[in-house]
């Protein structure tokens, strides 16, 4: 049977949309809180920010650009494209959509052993890890760290941008973000997105 080819709008938001991302237990939290003890450093943000720009600098040129952007799509697409003959069909969309809820429900699972609430619960009508805007508006976000405008994000770019939104959450200027700090700063960042959409001309 001829594959059926997936729309391009649908591939895309395949190839760009967000990732759910597990929650750790108890009072732990993700990303730069490298040795778990519930507080962030500016030294762990500086060092997360290097670790997650070694990644997302595909080509390992010393910049994030466009060329990376095109080189995680495409590496994307080889993922999905199972049987390697440059086309995805509705058969492999389907299983890699199976196989991402497998794995977030194994997540769920473990958030549920940890006392973090059942498996699947919602937040505001919301899956939790879903972002608002999606991959739109993480581009937008990403090359806002772009200050000097050349289309390229630099490794000291991408930790001054990592580095201001700490110093944000540092809301008593200790030097550290606590884990009350860091949901303030979420909360905060939700009402105005709230507001915004409420007011769009605003």
């Amino acid at each position: 049977m001829k594959k059926t080819l997936i729309a391009g709008a649908a591939l895309a938001a395949m190839l760009t949309g967000s990732i759910a991302i597990a929650q750790p237990a108890g009072g732990k939290m993700r990303g730069p809180d490298a040795n778990q003890d519930g507080v962030i450093t500016e030294a762990e943000v500086r060092a997360h920010a290097r670790e997650r720009f070694a990644k997302m600098d595909v080509n390992n040129d010393g910049k994030i650009d466009k060329a990376d952007r095109e080189a995680r799509q495409a590496e994307r697409f080889r993922k999905l494209d199972t049987d390697g003959n440059g086309q995805i069909s509705q058969a492999e969309m389907t299983a890699a959509r199976e196989a991402r809820e497998a794995k977030r429900g194994e997540r769920m699972a473990k958030r549920a052993e940890a006392g973090k609430g059942e498996p699947g619960a919602r937040q505001g009508g919301k899956w939790r890890g879903k972002r608002a805007g999606g991959g739109e508006a993480m581009q937008r976000g990403m090359m806002r760290m772009d200050t000097n405008n050349d289309g390229a994000i630099s490794l000291a770019e991408f930790e001054a941008a990592a580095v201001e939104r700490f110093k944000r959450q540092d809301t008593n200027n200790d030097g550290q973000v606590t884990k009350a700090e860091r949901n303030a700063a979420r909360e905060a960042m939700k009402q105005r997105w709230q507001e915004k959409r409420a007011n769009p001309a605003g």
